[in-house]
């Protein structure tokens, strides 16, 4: 049986769809062009077994992504600007993070004064993401990745980071039945775990924020998965800021009156994403906000600090 015919099995029983499987076998394979050959696979074994599904006798632990965000509230006291920083996909552990731009942002948000910063997931690599994955890693367990976000994660007096976990970090939970982004905010006082996901944070009675990591693949075009996402919002459950992790890509875009961003990332183009021809975004975003006596958005600008170069071998510098 090939590796990932267990796991093709894993999620048929969940009754997912053949696109999501696939989606889901690519991802943590890294395989490409999967659903023909995935869906005959599942169609021969559900004949096999008179249309049952069985589940493999060694059964895994299989990470479950929420399915509603968790809601948090911000202390707003009236003021008519707010400025916060938002980024993503820090990817610790992974030998093409890229910590001194990472460091160089978090001063930056000094400068301007900003105190909280909020980031949209993979705050680590994660593990056996898929097969050769562990040759990318300068860390390779979850302590050593949680003692290196604890030592390593940039730590200026007066901001905090308000985080959500993604799918490389749910890799750790998956193997080892580990919630690492809990076990950084016990020792990092600093670092505010908001959940596995997805979180929405109230910035003011009537502005909320989403923070979003989602688990499928990239798209040929820039905007298409932020359209896409927002369409498939109700009306009234949108937020009024989205901003989504995964992707490593830089972009604002506004949309059924949603302002959404793109958050790119600290992580150079590794090995996957040259092979997939994927490419990357490096920075962060600083945003600045009007909103009315209500809390009313106003007015929207987001500021994109990009970072041109990757640092060759920079995990070595924190060494």
């Amino acid at each position: 049986m090939n590796e990932w015919h267990e796991r093709a099995l894993e999620y048929a029983s969940e009754n997912l769809s053949y696109r999501d499987i696939t989606n889901k076998i690519e991802e943590e394979f890294g395989l490409t062009n999967m659903y023909n050959t995935v869906r005959c696979y599942i169609y021969r074994h559900k004949r096999k077994n008179k249309n049952q599904i069985i589940k493999p006798e060694k059964v895994k632990r299989v990470v479950v992504q929420n399915q509603e965000p968790a809601h948090h509230e911000s202390k707003w006291d009236g003021t008519t600007v707010l400025r916060f920083a938002i980024l993503g996909d820090t990817q610790f552990g992974s030998k093409y993070a890229q910590l001194t731009y990472l460091h160089d942002f978090y001063d930056l948000c000094v400068k301007e004064g900003i105190t909280d910063v909020y980031h949209t997931g993979d705050i680590t690599d994660g593990l056996k993401m898929r097969p050769g994955h562990e040759y990318e890693l300068y860390e390779i367990s979850a302590d050593e990745m949680r003692e290196d976000v604890v030592k390593h994660y940039p730590k200026r007096e007066g901001i905090t980071t308000h985080f959500i976990t993604g799918n490389h970090d749910a890799s750790i939970y998956k193997h080892v039945g580990y919630d690492i982004g809990q076990a950084i905010s016990v020792r990092r006082s600093d670092l505010k775990y908001l959940g596995r996901d997805c979180a929405t944070i109230n910035l003011t009675p009537n502005c909320t924020l989403e923070l979003r990591h989602p688990w499928d693949g990239t798209a040929y075009a820039l905007s298409y998965k932020m359209q896409k996402m927002i369409e498939a919002m109700e009306s009234d459950s949108k937020p009024n800021i989205l901003a989504v992790g995964h992707y490593h890509k830089a972009e604002y875009l506004f949309y059924r009156n949603v302002h959404a961003l793109q958050t790119a990332c600290f992580q150079g183009q590794t090995p996957f994403t040259r092979g997939k021809g994927i490419s990357v975004h490096i920075g962060g975003w600083i945003v600045t906000i009007r909103v009315d006596e209500n809390g009313t958005i106003q007015g929207f600008a987001p500021e994109f600090v990009p970072f041109y170069n990757s640092i060759k071998d920079d995990y070595i510098n924190f060494r």
